[in-house]
């Protein structure tokens, strides 16, 4: 009897065979790897380009092995708008950031883009904080949440409410998807490879704006192990965050 294999994993073409430089247990590692998964499944490795934010997402061009652009503070979906402008349907441009840059600094710009449905895949990496500046508060951090600049925790009254972006531009009609996943669990990091693949082919095949997210965890700022920072973020934001499609093509928006 002949046996027949099949590989099912391996190293994805399109992620540069390099060491990463990440904090031990940073979820940034987890999607970059599945940004690549997404690159090849779709098969386009030589057709996408892609445009980092500015602290721990700028350095994705070093573990990615397709072209890169680094874009200044704020304006990393500015930048991708004039790409995709520029490329038309010849390629593929999608925006890797931060909470902090693309949420905070960054605005404005996202919140144009998608009502205007550029053609661009927006991934947001959510940690909860701007972590490479130090783990400073952020649009998404929590309520009770302490960083750098709420020592005594996140109140509402004098920093304001976590907004939740996912939600947010899935009412917008130039959105044509929008999801979500948790990176540091192991069912929702297979599906967050989904979100990323449909994310890119919504783009490719509709020209229309795509937004996924990724909330993860930052275990430096934090100032946790690796397992007790996935325990406290995993409870934290278990009714504020949830996971799932937000909007799609074919359902329109799901609350």
């Amino acid at each position: 009897m002949e046996l027949k294999f099949e590989q099912i994993a391996g190293f994805p073409k399109s992620l540069s065979e390099v060491p990463q430089h990440f904090c031990p247990g940073c979820t940034h590692g987890v999607n970059v790897r599945l940004i690549a998964e997404a690159i090849d499944a779709l098969q386009v490795q030589g057709d996408v380009v892609g445009v980092c934010g500015m602290g721990c997402s700028a350095l994705l061009p070093n573990y990615l092995d397709i072209d890169m652009v680094a874009a200044p503070p704020g304006q990393a979906v500015s930048v991708a708008v004039g790409l995709s402008h520029e490329i038309g349907e010849k390629g593929l441009v999608f925006v890797y950031d931060g909470d902090g840059d693309l949420y905070g600094r960054g605005f404005s710009a996202l919140m144009h883009a998608a009502l205007r449905g550029e053609a661009i895949s927006v991934f947001c990496a959510n940690n909860l904080n701007m972590g490479m500046s130090g783990g400073h508060l952020s649009p998404t951090s929590f309520l009770g949440q302490k960083t750098a600049t709420t020592p005594r925790g996140k109140s509402a009254g004098r920093y304001g409410i976590s907004l939740d972006f996912v939600r947010l531009l899935s009412q917008i009609p130039g959105v044509s998807f929008a999801a979500r996943f948790k990176g540091f669990t192991a069912g929702e990091i297979r599906k967050g490879r989904d979100y990323f693949v449909r994310s890119l082919h919504v783009q490719k095949f509709q020209r229309a704006f795509s937004f996924v997210e990724m909330v993860g965890i930052c275990p430096t700022n934090l100032e946790l192990p690796p397992p007790e920072a996935v325990k406290y973020v995993k409870s934290a934001v278990a009714g504020i965050y949830t996971s799932g499609i937000f909007k799609a093509p074919e359902t329109g928006i799901v609350l």
